[in-house]
């Protein structure tokens, strides 16, 4: 499992864009930092199929701007899979919450290396409010599915 965690500031970036404060589970864009209208995001493509996984299991997930409409596509034999923010709300209101967020991602990744040959890494972030609100970190996530039930006690004690 390799993974990063860094100190991130998200409320500038949402302020510029008249976006209010996130309060639920969301997926957020790659460029977020870097443009001037929501209708310049752009997700990775895989962010349709995972929608899918969520919506399968009765989760909401917004994506922030509406509808992805520009999706960027890797030629890699990597995985990669569009960012997600969590409340902190999310994970110390239901133990469960966390668990299942990372057993779909799971899900999808284990669906998606079925039957490839070699190994393939999957590539997330995950952007999470800390106990202060206002206060955000983002953990950069590279390696399989097995490692992100690793990642559970490390976003819990954000």
């Amino acid at each position: 499992m390799n993974y990063k965690i860094e100190e991130v500031e998200l409320n500038d970036s949402l302020s510029k864009l008249s976006i209010t404060p996130l309060t639920e589970l969301a997926f957020v864009p790659e460029n977020l930092d870097s443009v001037n209208d929501v209708n310049e995001f752009i997700y990775t493509e895989t962010v349709i199929e995972l929608n899918k996984y969520f919506e399968n299991r009765n989760i909401k997930i917004q994506t922030l701007g509406g509808e992805p409409q520009l999706l960027r596509s890797r030629k890699n034999a990597d995985i990669y899979l569009p960012s997600i923010f969590m409340t902190s709300s999310i994970i110390l209101d239901n133990a469960n919450t966390l668990s299942v967020i990372l057993n779909i991602i799971s899900n999808y990744i284990y669906d998606n290396i079925k039957g490839k040959i070699g190994v393939k890494k999957a590539q997330i972030e995950f952007i999470i409010e800390k106990k202060e609100r206002g206060k955000y970190s983002k953990i950069d996530y590279k390696g399989d599915a097995e490692g992100l039930k690793q990642l559970e006690k490390i976003i819990k004690s954000l």
